[in-house]
């Protein structure tokens, strides 16, 4: 063969080699772009998929429940093989995302399960998008996952194709189903310029397959299924305490006492109440459902909690304390994050890389249910149980405030690569 036959050849060897290449759907829009096209998922739960909607577009006819929704749609169907709470999410994504659940066999005339912009699952990133509902066995359930365009004028445009995983699972119980398992909110006070001091504690919490401890003192025939938290008030003052609120089905109460046969009652309410409290003392706080007559249990759902407070300033520093003086309280709370890298394959060691913006900071991890525990950075894994995990990590500075919204890593093990979640 001639030198130019040669070079020629090379040349159709690099072109197809580039074709390799090309990002998905580049070759055209998903296999699953249209609903009649919808993939059909099948197996033992949990079931996860990582696909693309890159090219996919919008039918005729579609409505996500979203007016966010951006057109780049992509349909899946499951069928439900038992009656439970079962949570559909697409939380690890390359992008803000809309997504539906519903029932019906025309793209036209669906009814909704659970759809829209308001994440409704039990742990996911507020930029994702995750569902619960129970399921019928028997039931075929269309999934549909979308971009979601939405954006502040002052800031770009968001990418709404990519590349993002399907997950289908039971809905696990909530870690805080019994008040001996309460989780604690706790959250540092922050100091405006000008002396303006402000206290913010929030929980992400949901009911869903709760339970009804004996010794419960609130509920009523078919109402229950309680989650327990543990405040303790940092100062004294008047707080606002603000729980689920209405037509959500779901209340709640305020008690001190340290046992659930020793509680007494403070308040109960549905939406926000503000209580006057003392420095130190410990409230226990319970969320439940009320009778969902319909289903004949307790109504659950997911919900958010919050304590706030705008406390007074502190005391000026004595006059002439200048140089010789106490330095300032230092009372913000460092922000944390988390770099991940894979050691070894197979088999799989990750690594996780702890960062604060806080020189000398220390580092508390939480692996899935675990407990926190004080952890250094280059925290390593080898030998973990086969599924997804959580990592969540917070930083503490030298002054004792803890970063109130740990840093979040989520992935799989062993094999299969998931995005970090940080803040």
């Amino acid at each position: 063969m001639t030198g130019r036959g040669i070079r020629a050849l090379c040349a159709l060897a690099l072109a197809v080699s580039g074709l390799l290449w090309i990002v998905p759907g580049a070759l055209g829009a998903p296999a699953n772009d249209d609903f009649a096209n919808r993939e059909v998922l099948n197996g033992s739960l949990p079931i996860e998929v990582t696909r693309s909607n890159v090219e996919a577009t919008k039918e005729s006819g579609e409505f996500l429940g979203s007016i966010f929704a951006a057109g780049h749609s992509v349909w899946f169907e499951w069928e439900a093989t038992s009656d439970d709470w079962i949570t559909v999410g697409a939380c690890d994504s390359d992008f803000v995302n809309v997504a539906g659940v519903y029932t019906g066999t025309a793209v036209n005339a669906l009814t909704s399960v659970s759809s829209g912009n308001s994440g409704e699952g039990p742990d996911c990133p507020f930029s994702q998008r995750q569902y619960t509902f129970k399921a019928t066995t028997g039931t075929k359930y269309e999934i549909a996952v979308d971009g979601n365009p939405f954006h502040m004028p002052e800031a770009p445009t968001p990418d709404t194709e990519g590349v993002f995983d399907l997950r289908i699972e039971e809905t696990p119980p909530p870690s805080n189903d019994d008040f001996a398992d309460a989780a604690v909110l706790e959250a540092p006070i922050d100091e405006e310029p000008g002396g303006d001091r402000f206290y913010f504690a929030h929980a992400q919490g949901y009911n869903w397959k709760a339970t009804t401890e004996a010794g419960e003192p609130f509920y009523g025939a078919n109402s229950g299924a309680s989650v327990w938290y543990s405040w303790t008030a940092p100062e004294s003052g008047k707080y606002l305490f603000g729980g689920p609120c209405c037509g959500s089905g779901l209340n709640w109460s305020l008690y001190t006492g340290n046992t659930i046969d020793e509680l007494s009652p403070v308040l109960a309410a549905t939406g926000s109440a503000e209580v006057a409290v003392a420095a130190g003392t410990t409230f226990r706080i319970a969320v439940w459902g009320t009778p969902d007559l319909a289903a004949e249990e307790p109504a659950m759902g997911g919900f958010q909690f919050n304590i706030s407070a705008r406390l007074p300033p502190l005391p000026p520093s004595p006059a002439g304390a200048g140089d010789g003086g106490s330095p300032p309280r230092d009372l913000i709370a460092p922000d944390t994050r988390i770099r991940r890298f894979v050691l070894k394959r197979r088999p799989p060691i990750l690594t996780f890389h702890f960062e604060s913006t806080e020189p000398g900071s220390t580092f508390r991890c939480k692996l899935d249910r675990q407990p926190y525990r004080t952890c250094g950075s280059g925290r390593r894994y080898a030998h973990l149980a086969p599924g997804r995990h959580t990592l969540k990590v917070s930083a503490v500075d030298l002054a004792g405030n803890a970063d109130p919204r740990p840093a979040v890593a989520r992935f799989a093990f062993p094999g299969g690569s998931k995005h970090n979640s940080q803040h």
